[in-house]
Order: structure tokens, then sequence, then C-alpha cells
């Protein structure tokens, strides 16, 4: 047997393996939490067995990727935010596309946005194919040190299996079609057949989407893994820069008006008529936050499209895109400032304090666009740009917003501000050491409230058992039923 089927085979049994420890540990309801992680820690133990035999060394950039998704899978045992553990498996995908794009190879730290692309798009359909293609053009050999009736017992197994989905989908469909037959059926199985047919469809769409994240990083498909080159269009320098000017005017403009803002914002909110800090805050916000993020690839692809060359023309490119990302820091100034006044005003919500990170992401961007692209180094902004984002989910975690989120809210409570008490009560178990440790500062109507709230959410089990355990939550649960009856005296 060669060794590339003998790959195959390993890897499509490893699949089939992480497709039902998935139904086992995954398929649970509640947040995902420390059975994910026990998942995803096996699934990298078995790449790593299968990367031995692939007859090339693993990259240690692709080791560093795999082994940075490993880490926010296991940051879901600590934190109990649903956003975070978004954030979180979004982060842990994208690192192990990145590692597979091109088959464990190093490519990351020198690919254009380009490159990142098509790689990106060759996993997906990869991973759409599943096990089709494996053995593409090879023929299977007969397994050495099998006689007849092994090779067609081997025969009868297999043969079972390719019909075990079509039976079990038109079992179900003749069984709801007639009573009489589901329960003959059901009589002589002993089973509920509609239950079994999940967990196998469950498991079916786990193997597939696994077997073809293992050929997309353990197999080296030359057809497959060829970046297409887009041809650079040459445009001049100078077209390109008349046409970056127009947008920079467009921002001088802008900030010409934003400056009368700036610096006098609430004054200016409490005067003009029907413009209230929601109006003024909000939305501006928003908006200039989307602004600024669409701007970002207008540079990448006015670089990518100007002829290249070191001439005059391109160093006057090159300083109009300069003007651009400076006259974006001063948008994002006119942001932070108008977030702050609508924190002053509202309190914080986690929308608008994950708004304030994605900023904050942007502006590293920026930064880093003007180190690397305005210096000729565009291939180096890629793997920049993915260090900023997975350092900014990071933080968050290190931040704990739901925390931070209650100490604001409460501190503005005991200042006298306007205090949204359902929002708070609504977070995560992360915000509850930080409620019951300023709930003095609460007036005693709202901590009878907030005490019956946290009774009803937090002194019980947690749903989905262990396989949705993490530590925040045990943390909250055991502060909230060792002061049960205190809190039960304040309702």
């Amino acid at each position: 047997m060669s060794d590339r089927t003998s790959l195959r085979s390993r890897a499509l049994l490893t699949a089939i393996l992480l497709g039902i420890l998935a139904d086992l540990l995954v398929r649970v309801s509640g947040r995902p939490g420390l059975s994910f992680a026990l998942w995803a820690a096996i699934g990298v133990a078995s790449l790593y067995m299968l990367s031995r035999d692939r007859g090339e060394p693993v990259s240690r950039e692709s080791e560093m990727l795999v082994g940075g998704a490993l880490l926010f899978t296991v940051l879901l045992v600590v934190r109990d935010a649903d956003s975070l553990a978004a954030f979180s498996i979004l982060a842990a995908i994208g690192l192990l596309t990145l590692a597979a794009g091109r088959a464990a190879t190093a490519w990351l730290g020198n690919a254009n946005v380009s490159d990142a692309v098509f790689a990106g798009a060759r996993v997906a359909l990869l991973c759409a194919a599943g096990p089709i293609g494996w053995g593409r053009g090879e023929p299977v050999p007969a397994e050495p040190g099998r006689g007849g009736w092994q090779r067609q017992a081997l025969t009868v197994v297999r043969g079972v299996a390719m019909a075990l989905p079509v039976l079990l989908v038109l079992g179900a469909l003749l069984m709801s079609a007639d009573p009489v037959f589901a329960r003959i059926v059901q009589d002589i199985f002993r089973i509920d057949i509609e239950p079994l047919v999940e967990h196998l469809l469950f498991i079916a769409i786990l193997a597939w989407l696994s077997a073809g994240f293992l050929r997309a990083i353990l197999v080296r498909d030359t057809a497959l893994q060829a970046i297409p080159r887009v041809p650079q269009p040459g445009f001049a320098p100078a077209e390109i820069s008349v046409a970056l000017w127009v947008v920079n005017l467009l921002f001088i403009l802008f900030m010409a008006v934003q400056l009368r803002y700036l610096f006098g914002g609430a004054d200016i909110v409490q005067l003009t008529p029907d413009l209230s800090y929601a109006d003024y805050a909000r939305k501006g916000f928003f908006e200039l936050i989307l602004a600024t993020a669409l701007v970002v690839p207008v540079l990448l692809v006015a670089d990518w499209a100007a002829a290249p060359g070191e001439t005059r023309a391109r160093s006057m490119l090159r300083s109009t895109m300069l003007v651009l990302i400076l006259l974006l820091v001063g948008v994002i100034t006119s942001a932070v400032y108008r977030m702050r006044l609508y924190q002053d005003a509202y309190g914080l919500t986690e929308q608008r304090l994950n708004a304030s990170v994605f900023m904050a992401w942007i502006t590293i961007l920026l930064v880093w666009l003007g180190f690397t692209v305005l210096r000729g180094r565009r291939e180096k902004f890629v793997a920049g740009a993915v260090a900023a984002a997975a350092v900014c989910v990071l933080a968050l975690y290190a931040m704990n917003p739901h925390a931070v989120i209650a100490r604001v809210n409460l501190d503005r409570a005991a200042s006298g501000a306007e205090y949204d008490g359902d929002y708070i009560t609504s977070l995560s178990a992360d915000a509850v050491p930080t409620f019951l440790s300023r709930m003095s500062q609460l007036s005693e109507e709202e901590r009878c409230r907030a005490g019956s709230e946290l009774i009803r959410r937090w002194s019980g089990e947690r749903e989905g058992g262990w396989r949705t355990w993490n530590l925040s939550d045990w943390r909250a649960r055991r502060a909230v039923r060792g002061r049960i009856a205190e809190l039960r005296c304040s309702t």
C-alpha cells in the first residue's frame, strides 16, 4: 500500500472518530465549554500523529497557528460571555484555515491579501468536498495479509456502510408514513429512529468537514495549492493619487465640520434642537467606524493597482495614502469622543465595548499599513493584521468585558446616574463576582430585584452539565450559593 493511501485511510478513520466524539462531547445545548476544548485537543493530537506520516515536516509557522487555535478553544473554559465564545471559535477557525491554506507549509509571513483569500478559498473548497478526491487517479491496492474470505467480509462491510445513510433516511420516511410499520421497526430494533438519524447526520457532517480539512493540511495538491495571480492593472500612480485626493478632500471637509463638535460636543448636543446623545453618538459612532474600515481595503487596492517601481509618482502616491491614514486617525478620534459622550450619558454595554475594541484593531491596522505597505513591504501586512486580531481577542479575555460593564454601570448608579438593572443582571457569569461586591451601592429596591434574579439564574445546576463547564460559571454559582441567605433577605 502506498504512503498516500495509508495516510488517506488513517485520516478518513480519524475524521469519522472526530465526528463521533463531536456528537458525544460538543452536541449539547448551552454555550461551548470544557467538552469543546477537549474535542479540539483530541483533534490537534490526532493531527500531530497524522502529520508524521505525510512525508515532509510541518512548518513551524503552521505549528504556531494550530497551537494558537487550540489556545482559543481552551479559553472557552475561562470566561462565560457568549460573545467571547463566538470570538474564540471564529479565531480558532481562522487560524486553522491559515495553517491549512498551503498544506502546512510556511507562507503567511510573506503573503499578499490575495494569497490569503485564495488560500482560504482552497480550504473551504476541500472541506466542502470532504473525503472526495483523496484517492483521485490512484488505484486502491489489495491489502496484504488478507485472504479471500477477509476480502469478501470487507466488501460486505463497505457495502453496508454505503447503504446505511440511504437506509436510515428512507426508513425514517416510511416510518413517518405508516404508524404500523413504524411500530414493527421499533419493536424489532427497540430504538427511536429519529434521534438516531439526528446523531448520525451530525456525525456525518463533522466527519465530512474533518476529512476535507485533514486533506487540506496534510496533502500538497499541486493543482489546488497553486495560488492564481490576478494581473495588476498597472495604473499610473498619479491617476490613483488624484482619486485618493478626492477621498482626502471628503475627509478634510468632514473633519473641518467635526472640529466644532469635537471641542464642544456636550454643549452643542444640548443646544441643537431634536439632537440627543443617542442621535449624536450612537449613530455617528458606528457609521464612522464602518467608513474607516472600508477605507483600509481601498488603500490596499490602490497600492496594488499602481504600476510598480520606485518613481517620483509612486512616492507621491504613498504620501497621498499617508495623508488619508492621518485623516482616518482623526475620524477615529472623533468616534472615540462620541462613544465617551454616549457612555457618560447611557452607560456601558457589550456592543459599545466590542465596537471600541474593533476600533482599536482598525487603528492598529492603519498604523501597520503605514509601516508595511507605504514602505514597500506589502507582503508583511497580512501576518500583522492576523496577529493584531488575535491580540485583540486575547485582550478582551484579559479585560473580562462583562465584569468591566458591571463595574462601570454600578459605579454610575452609586453616583446617581441612570441604571439599567435588567441589563446588568442579564450578563453572563463573568459579571457575578463584580455585581456581588458592589450590590451595596444600589437602592434597597434594586438590591431586592437583583438578589432574586441572581438566585434564579445562578443557584442551580448549569445547563449541559460538565460538557459546558467553565471556570467563570463555577465561580459564580459557588459565590451565589454561599450568599443565598443574604440575597433572600434582600428580597
